[in-house]
């Protein structure tokens, strides 16, 4: 295939001439007369002013555009770009993805390749801040590494909470490998001696510089996943909330599954994730249902709104309701203890379902259970059903 890129950035053309469906890559810098028929068109915001899109279209009417934003600092500069993109049938991609994922991306909806990103990473975000997501994802590792033969990895990514609270920790965080991943010389060893190994699973704890909040760019957390990969065969990401920063965006593009943590406050559900969802995930081509729905501390109270009006809400289809286990969760975290390790049944289940999910999308290998922990936990099951 043939394709043209406006833009001043060489890097692109060396990534499109390495791969092998891509026989000539033009680096143009204004959209040329067409001389000869392309297989698409990039146009690098940085270069590329995006008024100009209809002249493009009066010379390449049905060739395939991509659109790479610079950095969108207004959620009204986001809808105009979204609006002029659909309007000349330009595809925007995320201005948050390296010059690699640019790359990929574009050949994957171009030839339907298979996704060259790994199917066994599992992003875990929120509706909005507090809603769960790092207590989640903990106890799902929990229960998934203690389930199957594969190594499991928790990134904490959330760039305001470093998640190391749970148990007692004893790794590096995430900040503490800054200049690694700036200079892109985080090397396996490097990576495992930063984790923390926490009874079966392995966890690198999230930013605790509040200076470094912001200051994550894509190429650094994206090398990071990468070099994960090399040493563990699972990863779940706790990406938090904020997806106007490098880190949970990154979780986004990276993952296969995702899962949005959801409770009963409004403030989750009808104040910020539409905003976030409308403002920043529509425009770069995410759904709704591309998201499974965790619904966390369920309280079936008649003021509070329900499992299936949530669903509705947040057009998601729910895969597991975890109740509110009430002071057993503030207990646990004072003794340092994840909640499924306190073998409180209705909690461990609704666990389980989670990491059921992975294994049976990820295909792992589950483990044989012990005889006794096989007895534990029907005889949880059955009490449950007895009450």
């Amino acid at each position: 295939m043939q394709i043209a890129i406006v833009t001043r950035n060489s890097m692109y053309k060396e990534l499109f001439d390495k791969q092998e469906e891509v026989t000539t890559c033009l680096v143009w810098d204004g959209v040329k007369d067409a001389t000869i028929e392309l297989s698409a068109i990039v146009l690098d915001g940085d270069l590329y002013d995006i008024h100009n899109l209809q002249g493009l279209r009066d010379k390449y009417p049905n060739t395939p555009v991509f659109y790479k934003p610079k950095s969108i600092n207004s959620d009204v500069i986001m809808k105009t770009l979204t609006r002029l993109c659909a309007a000349h049938k330009v595809k925007m991609l995320s201005e948050y993805n390296t010059w690699e994922q640019t790359v990929h991306e574009i050949l994957n909806q171009l030839t339907d390749r298979e996704n060259f990103l790994s199917k066994r990473l599992i992003g875990f975000f929120g509706s909005h801040s507090g809603a769960g997501v790092s207590t989640t994802v903990l106890n799902v590792a929990r229960s998934l590494s203690k389930k199957v033969e594969e190594k499991v990895l928790v990134l904490s990514l959330n760039s305001w909470d470093p998640a190391d609270y749970f148990y007692d920790y004893k790794g590096h965080y995430l900040n503490d490998l800054k200049i690694d991943l700036k200079t892109q010389n985080l090397s396996p060893a490097r990576l495992q001696e930063a984790v923390s190994k926490h009874e079966s699973f392995y966890h690198l704890a999230g930013n605790r510089d509040i200076k470094m909040q912001r200051f994550y760019q894509p190429h650094e957390i994206q090398h990071l996943i990468k070099v994960a990969q090399e040493i563990f065969d699972v990863i779940l990401i706790d990406a938090g909330t904020h997806f106007d920063t490098a880190p949970t965006v990154q979780s986004y593009l990276s993952s296969n599954l995702k899962f949005l943590i959801a409770t009963q406050e409004e403030k989750g559900y009808r104040g910020y994730f539409p905003y976030v969802y409308q403002q920043l995930i529509e425009p770069i081509g995410g759904k709704s249902e591309d998201f499974m729905l965790v619904v966390n501390r369920y309280q079936p109270a008649n003021t509070l709104i329900t499992e299936k009006a949530l669903e509705e809400e947040l057009d998601m289809t729910r895969v597991v309701t975890i109740p509110d286990m009430g002071e057993l969760g503030t207990i646990a975290s004072a003794q340092k203890r994840l909640l499924y390790d306190t073998s409180e049944s209705i909690y461990m289940k609704n666990i389980d379902l989670l990491s059921n999910i992975i294994i049976s999308e990820c295909r792992l290998r589950e483990k044989e259970l012990p005889s006794d922990e096989y007895k534990e936990r029907k005889k949880g099951l059955m009490g449950l059903f007895n009450k």
